[in-house]
């Protein structure tokens, strides 16, 4: 599981809100409104941290492993790669804590997050602490599989015993010459070619 990104493929000035997308007629009618720039979320994010992740799964896939991707979106929810989605403009970037704790309640985001683990043998997240905020910490460890999280060092005591944490902080990111806002996506990338051209099993 992966965080949007703010910047996307698409961004005409009449945008959905918040208040569009959670007023069910208003989201029906911007949609429509916006219907020529619909598509699939993970062709709509075009930011650099989502290229990363992007490419990491498709050398996974090429080498037959089976990879879902989702993305946590502060206006959509949780998000099947293929959820198909019209530009909008909400994030929990830069935003008041409360808000985004409120946010990922009236998402649901920790009840769908269990849902989606559920259905899978293990789970990699790679969010920000806003997008961990918005989820609540520390995570329901006890309802997910083998979780690995790639994550601030600070943080790193705060997701929950159990889960596998991978720290991203400023030594890391001299290492792998990554900004800041894509060094847990660029560290992730880098894990997955290492792996595969090991032989190593992935973990």
């Amino acid at each position: 599981m992966t965080a949007c990104t703010s910047r996307k493929k698409f961004a005409p000035l009449d945008q959905l809100t918040v208040a569009d997308l959670d007023e069910p007629t208003s989201r029906q009618h911007g949609e429509a409104r916006l219907a020529g720039y619909r598509l699939p979320c993970v062709e709509m994010y075009t930011g650099t941290s989502h290229n990363f992740v992007i490419d990491a799964i498709r050398m996974l896939r090429d080498n037959r492993y089976p990879v879902s991707h989702f993305i946590l979106s502060a206006g959509y929810g949780l998000l099947n790669e293929s959820d198909l989605i019209v530009p909008y403009n909400v994030t929990f970037s830069g935003a008041p804590k409360a808000w985004i704790r409120e946010r990922g309640r009236h998402l649901g985001l920790r009840e769908q997050l269990v849902a989606r683990a559920r259905e899978h043998d293990q789970v990699i997240l790679i969010l920000g602490r806003e997008y961990l905020t918005a989820i609540g910490l520390p995570l329901p460890v006890d309802s997910l599989p083998p979780t690995i999280i790639y994550i601030a060092p600070s943080l790193v005591e705060r997701v929950g015993h159990g889960v596998e944490t991978r720290p991203v902080g400023q030594v890391e990111r001299r290492e792998i010459r990554a900004y800041s806002s894509a060094a847990k996506e660029k560290r992730f990338q880098m894990d997955v070619y290492c792996t595969l051209h090991s032989g190593a099993d992935h973990e």
